[in-house]
């Protein structure tokens, strides 16, 4: 665990690299002013100088790092350049920026292509969140895709295999247990009692586990009917 003496070091060696123009060490820089943590003062103004010139370079993580200044306010709130930066990153690679984009789209309830494009480069570069995404679109049939509970199981799994711990994300988890469940019926015709071959324990353990994620009204009633449904059949 380095020390308070390591961090002013650490932080020295970084400026240095920065100052010579190595984007990667820009983009931390200005992370660390932004936070003012690890011997460097809080100065965003030194930060978004710092991201900048990393952008300028069209490093992945500047270009998504200025998206952010231009959301954030850091800079006077500015759709079209948060966009323009955004888009930039998410070309590049960055699987951030990509997941981000596709929630901005999804959230504008437009450019549906876009929404998938995005979200499936985010989640094929492990990102968390863009699986989760994807993981629902494929479990309620949205976006344009055809309802698939294989791969409404899959993603919603990397999902919360990425995001361990409790409390879960309940769409995710209520995603998975309705998954598991609905797999079963059709794999063993409807036969659940069988001991080691039923979905029901594992299905209600995620449709459990979404009850304590602080879900949505809406889908605290959905998983509460769903556990009385399952735990009625399971008698």
């Amino acid at each position: 665990m380095p020390i308070e003496g390591d961090y002013k070091e650490i932080g020295s060696m970084l400026l240095k690299h920065a100052n010579k123009g190595r984007a990667w060490a820009q983009v931390y820089v200005g992370n660390k002013y932004f936070n003012g943590v690890n011997s460097f003062a809080l100065d965003k103004e030194k930060r978004l100088q710092s991201i900048k010139q990393a952008a300028d370079q069209r490093d992945p993580d500047g270009l998504f790092e200025m998206a952010l200044t231009c959301k954030e306010g850091t800079l006077e709130r500015n759709e079209s350049r948060y966009m323009y930066y955004l888009k930039e990153a998410a070309i590049l690679g960055q699987p951030d920026a990509q997941e981000e984009l596709a929630t901005t789209y999804n959230r504008r309830n437009n450019e549906q292509e876009q929404i998938l494009h995005y979200a499936t480069l985010a989640a094929s570069h492990g990102n968390s969140r863009a699986c989760g995404m994807l993981g629902h679109f494929f479990m309620r049939a949205e976006c344009d895709l055809t309802e698939s509970l294989i791969l409404g199981k899959h993603y919603s799994e990397m999902y919360l295999k990425m995001e361990e711990g409790d409390p879960c994300n309940p769409v995710s988890a209520f995603n998975l247990s309705l998954a598991l469940y609905r797999l079963g019926l059709d794999r063993f015709e409807r036969i659940m009692d069988i001991p080691g071959h039923s979905p029901i324990p594992k299905s209600l353990l995620w449709a459990r586990r979404a009850l304590k994620g602080d879900p949505t009204v809406e889908t605290n009633d959905l998983v509460i009917k769903f556990i009385s449904m399952v735990e009625n059949e399971a008698k």
